[in-house]
């Protein structure tokens, strides 16, 4: 609050951090059009996009006429009409000068964006290691240093900005926040699902090396010389298809090396849901490893699929569920408790004043925090007594001004005419402060007009005799 009586003696920085939330908006909007014509019309300089000129026009006719409706609704009709603009664009400018321009418009948004965040928080005032250590401050920096590598490197990096997704919705951020919250048990488990796999793999390269014979598809040299004949390609692929055919696979084994082994199993033993015994070689009941063969296959199985990978799993979905819980039992606290006193909704049922009314005239969490302010700016030799006395308690960091468990409207008293009574001066009180604020008014107005040698006996007898 401090910061922002500061910023507004700075009118253009003021400005610009007012609307922080617009630039923001407009930032995400030009990277999901950006992506969006890159995923229809990349490559785009080898001329083969998704829509021919034809789509193109019909689309910005439709998209026109929705952007009409829109602003006649007052709702949803800029985006249509930014897309029927930029499509009319790429019509004329061509896809490539279209993306360089919608890049620059990006990039200056976001360094506008930066300043009205470094403005609104007062970043810059803090020292190099404040801003170092603000993590949003970094990634605002970090989303700049994309926007500018997709305008001048490549345009495949403005992909990486639709993770500010992540940053905008607070459940998508609450799914990622599900697997950092408990990282430390989440790598834990997983180096234990690695010890499990090597372990494992010794096994295998021990006693089961001739069963890692893994099928392998050869990758078809097909020519990328574009003289070379349409038919030319579709005979090799028809010799492919002809070999596989044939019954001619192609194998290797895949367990010579101890290294083999634990990447065979890590990549094949992981990724299939019946564990590594799913791509080993499936042996014959006759042979005498066949019940090693079985035992292999179905330790694996429960160890590491059913345990150890569940295991993870479900430190993440108990984590989710109590970022969901904690969420909701925040906003149960705020709609039922009163967040000065700490009195619930039902301890007001009945009496003279509802909850609603505590919360919003006695126990106004707002006005405490401006008494606060008050008191840290207020020149210490003015204090009043309850004054001098919250600022000492502040200073001590001690909480116990705040009315625990207590509240005008709950006096307990020996009757309901004494709490009648009680109500019926407050009433009073805020009639009076009501017609003192009314004559304040007046007064002022007494003032200003006497201050600039206007006629004042207009207004009353009274004044006009005073006057003379």
């Amino acid at each position: 609050m401090e910061w922002q009586k500061k910023l507004r003696s700075m009118p253009v920085l003021f400005w610009f951090s007012r609307r922080m939330s617009l630039w923001g908006t407009i930032s995400f909007n030009l990277a999901v059009f950006i992506n969006l014509i890159i995923a229809f019309f990349y490559p785009y300089d080898s001329g083969q996009g998704a829509i021919d000129d034809s789509m193109l026009l019909m689309l910005f006719w439709i998209l026109t006429g929705l952007s009409i409706l829109g602003l006649f609704s007052k709702q949803y009709g800029l985006q249509p009409l930014t897309l029927a603009l930029i499509l009319r664009s790429i019509y004329h400018l061509g896809i490539g000068n279209t993306l360089i321009l919608l890049g620059s418009l990006n990039l200056i948004n976001k360094v506008v964006f930066v300043v009205s965040f470094v403005g609104n928080n007062g970043t810059f005032i803090m020292g190099y290691k404040a801003m170092v250590m603000d993590v949003e401050f970094l990634y605002h920096l970090a989303y700049v240093l994309t926007s500018t590598l997709g305008l001048f490197v490549h345009e495949l990096f403005y992909s990486i900005l639709l993770f500010d997704l992540i940053y905008r919705e607070e459940t998508l951020f609450n799914v990622i926040k599900s697997v950092t919250r408990n990282g430390r048990s989440i790598l834990l488990t997983a180096l234990l699902a690695l010890i499990l796999v090597y372990l494992f793999s010794i096994l295998g390269f021990l006693f089961l090396k001739e069963d890692f014979i893994m099928e392998v598809d050869p990758l078809l040299q097909i020519s990328a010389d574009p003289q070379q004949t349409e038919a030319s390609q579709d005979f090799l692929k028809s010799c492919s298809l002809c070999l596989c055919s044939a019954g001619e696979s192609n194998t290797e084994r895949a367990c010579d090396t101890l290294l083999m082994c634990i990447v065979t199993v890590l990549n094949h033993g992981l990724r299939n849901g019946g564990g590594v015994g799913d791509v080993l070689r499936r042996p014959s009941k006759n042979e005498p490893l066949f019940p090693a063969r079985v035992v292999y296959d179905l330790l694996f199985y429960f160890i590491v699929i059913i345990i150890v990978l569940n295991l993870i799993f479900g430190v993440i979905i108990d984590t989710f569920a109590d970022l969901r819980s904690e969420k909701q039992k925040k906003e149960e606290i705020l709609k039922t408790t009163c967040f000065i006193c700490g009195l619930e909704r039902d301890k007001f049922d009945n009496k003279t004043v509802s909850f609603e009314e505590h919360i919003k005239m006695e126990h106004n969490i707002w006005n405490y925090l401006y008494f606060i302010v008050l008191v840290r700016e207020k020149n210490h030799t003015d204090y009043t007594g309850p004054e001098s006395y919250v600022a000492h308690m502040i200073k001590e960091k001690n909480l116990e001004w705040f009315p625990r468990m207590q509240a005008m409207s709950l006096v307990v008293t020996d009757g309901d005419g004494e709490q009648n009574e009680m109500r019926m001066l407050q009433d009073k009180l805020g009639a009076t402060m009501k017609v003192v604020t009314t004559l304040t008014g007046q007064l002022n107005e007494l003032k200003e007009q006497v201050s600039r040698g206007l006629p004042v006996g207009f207004r009353s007898e009274e004044l006009t005799t005073c006057y003379l």
